[in-house]
């Protein structure tokens, strides 16, 4: 049958998702098996497309071995994911009764079609009497990937239960759909098998098309979610910037500076946002000592005139201090042990740390914060 425009999107779909995953899946011991799963379906789902077929003639003599050799990687790559599946879900492999009865299956094709009458090509043929493969052939080719599939496709719907973090419980189940989906088409093929009927063959390129899609999005929603989740890091890393330029130019000795520019390329985003964090800590600490208590007081006078939300009259009061000592230690100021708590609220977590010095950040630069940088400077004329 041709490949329908679905198959093909499909399957390119589920090329670009290996390719994504690849360095996790490489470099990552747990991922692995899954990775390696998604290749083998991707592998075995390309050598019915017509440019891969069209090289493999070259390589194979004659169509008729071209399809025996996919036939026979098909029986591998089936048997390959379901060990992968078992292993990635931690459920035990049973690494020779699939491999087992893989390559039985493989010898009996192999046997079944040298005993076949001389044929050009391993199909399916309108009329059972037409010479080719035996019916056994086919039946026994069928039942392998049904049984395989439909067992990847209950494993991963078992472990997508509720219990499971949300994002991996529907990639789970997504992939599992997808593996189910390609047992419906193997149940489509016994179907034609046994009828001979032209209303089946129509159907088998877009479930395959659907089944890789299915699949692409189920391993996808873990990767979307990192990129989210870095997206979100170097979003909140630029939120802090203003902030942290500020401080770290007063206090540049709190700056955790790498041995060269390349080192800090390679710096991971959640580690280089982790070091923003406690450098503008250090930073604080620093200039807490240069806010005389007039200073602060003026501060806490200041946010009061403003109206500013009560969620938000923290964030303004320590915007303020800030600006305060960033203002005494530039114009000279000697500092002086603080006495009052300037640390903020209590933080459990770096999550809650960020949230509070993004909150500071917002106010720094805030019209009503500027005012108060304003009236620093007209004091001091």
């Amino acid at each position: 049958m041709p490949t329908s425009l679905l198959e093909t999107v499909g399957i390119v779909a589920l090329w670009v998702v290996v390719v994504a995953r690849a360095p996790q899946g490489v470099r990552d011991r747990e991922q692995r098996p899954l990775w390696l799963a998604i290749l083998m379906i991707a592998l075995a789902m390309s050598m019915h497309l017509e440019p891969v077929t069209a090289v493999l003639a070259r390589v194979v003599p004659g169509a008729h071995w071209v399809d025996l050799t996919k036939h026979l990687f098909s029986i591998v790559d089936a048997a390959a994911v379901l060990w992968f599946i078992c292993g990635a879900a931690g459920r035990r492999r049973h690494t020779a009764l699939v491999f087992g009865a893989a390559l039985g299956v493989m010898v009996a094709l192999v046997l079944l079609d040298l005993g076949a009458p001389p044929h050009a090509r391993n199909r399916i043929e309108p009329s059972p009497e037409a010479p080719g493969v035996p019916d056994a052939y086919w039946g026994l080719f069928f039942a392998f990937h049904l049984i395989a599939d439909t067992t990847c496709g209950v494993v991963c719907w078992s472990q997508g239960r509720h219990g499971t973090p949300r994002l991996l419980r529907y990639g789970l189940r997504l992939f599992g759909t997808g593996i189910l989906l390609a047992s419906v088409l193997w149940g489509l093929k016994l179907a034609y098998l046994a009828t001979r009927s032209p209303a089946f063959a129509p159907l088998f390129s877009p479930v395959t098309g659907v089944e890789a899609l299915f699949i692409a999005v189920g391993v996808a929603l873990p990767l979307v979610a990192r990129v989210a989740e870095l997206s979100e890091v170097r979003r909140t890393h630029r939120g802090l910037d203003p902030l942290w330029r500020d401080l770290t130019s007063a206090t540049p000795d709190v700056v955790l500076a790498p041995a060269h520019r390349l080192a800090a390329v390679l710096v991971p985003p959640q580690l280089r946002l982790y070091r923003r964090v406690i450098e503008i800590r250090d930073a604080m600490i620093v200039l807490r000592n240069y806010v005389s208590p007039s200073a602060l007081d003026a501060a806490r006078r200041h946010v009061d005139a403003q109206g500013v939300p009560e969620r938000q009259v923290e964030a303004y009061i320590t915007a303020c201090w800030l600006s305060a000592a960033l203002h005494a230690r530039r114009t000279g100021a000697p500092a002086e042990t603080q006495t009052a708590n300037l640390a903020g609220p209590g933080a459990n977590g770096l999550p809650d740390e960020v949230r509070h010095l993004l909150a500071v950040s917002a106010a720094y630069r805030s019209p009503a914060v500027d005012a108060f940088r304003t009236s620093l400077r007209g004091a001091t004329r």
